[in-house]
């Protein structure tokens, strides 16, 4: 009866936090429902809404078949951190494809959950057919995907925490991280986005700026300058067309592109001290090694 119990309360605290991530990263929906409606993309438009209702709905049931973990303050342990993150990333790779096939831009549902989990591990592999007729919103949502897989779904989950839970660390190692910019995941987490948005907003603005400069008229040159930032960042190599990179026939796109991939590929860790004013890390490091004695 005892073993029952504990397994009982397992899968509700897997539930619960697993339904707590989906619900995050579902909400994120509303960026390319904007999009669409911003740019009268009616169809896809619809597409989002329906995928989104569709996840916030899984959401909802994952956390309420939970509530009781929550309720008793129940602490995460080693095996339901890696469960919850392996539940969420299998559970967000179906709900993200719903738009991909709802589109009709790939051949089957399964194509459409090969981008999404591409996407997520930053591969750059894509199944989507017809890049070059995409919607603005469908889009959008590629590279948002590849950009948040980048940072990684638990990590923005963590960073939306009202306060720090007992065993945050043990979802976060379940995602694979293991780097502490500061003593709580909470903070840790919130450091992570914070780089990554000011990494966002100045090499958009660059590129955006380099996309004028090459013919682009000013809002196709935004988007395109967020699509090939997130990308970049997230080093997963995403495009907005068929051409990837060469489409864009400029060594001055290319090489801000090739300087956000190098920042892209240092961790965190790296970027934090820097920013902390400890330019020795940069010696020091390992990866910063590798990339200057690589081609020696």
């Amino acid at each position: 009866m005892s073993r029952f119990k504990n397994r009982e309360h397992s899968i509700e605290i897997i539930s619960y936090y697993t339904g707590y991530i989906v619900l995050i990263v579902a909400s994120t929906m509303i960026i390319p429902i904007i999009t669409s409606l911003l740019f009268r993309e009616w169809n896809p438009l619809l597409d989002f809404i329906i995928s989104g209702g569709i996840s916030l709905i899984v959401g909802a049931i994952l956390i309420i078949i939970g509530m009781r973990a929550k309720e008793s303050k129940s602490t995460v342990q080693w095996k339901h951190g890696f469960a919850i993150a392996a539940l969420a990333w299998i559970i967000l790779m179906i709900l993200c494809a719903i738009p991909y096939r709802l589109s009709g831009n790939t051949k089957s549902f399964l194509d459409a959950c090969f981008d999404v989990m591409s996407g997520f591990t930053t591969t750059g592999l894509a199944l989507t057919q017809d890049l070059d007729h995409l919607s603005n919103g469908l889009n959008m949502w590629r590279h948002m995907l590849t950009f948040i897989g980048g940072q990684g779904m638990v990590v923005l989950a963590l960073t939306f925490l009202a306060k720090e839970i007992g065993g945050a660390y043990k979802m976060y190692v379940g995602e694979g991280k293991d780097i502490e910019l500061v003593p709580n995941v909470k903070g840790t987490a919130r450091h992570i986005w914070k780089i990554s948005m000011v990494y966002l907003i100045i090499g958009t603005i660059a590129l955006w700026i380099a996309g004028m400069a090459i013919g682009l008229k000013p809002v196709s040159a935004l988007l395109h300058a967020f699509y090939i930032f997130a990308s970049s960042w997230s080093t997963g190599g995403f495009a907005p067309n068929t051409q990837n990179i060469m489409y864009y026939h400029s060594v001055l796109y290319e090489t801000i592109a090739m300087v956000i991939f190098i920042l892209g590929s240092f961790n965190f860790g790296l970027h934090y001290a820097i920013w902390q004013g400890k330019r020795r890390e940069i010696i020091k490091n390992i990866e910063a090694q590798s990339f200057l004695l690589h081609p020696l």
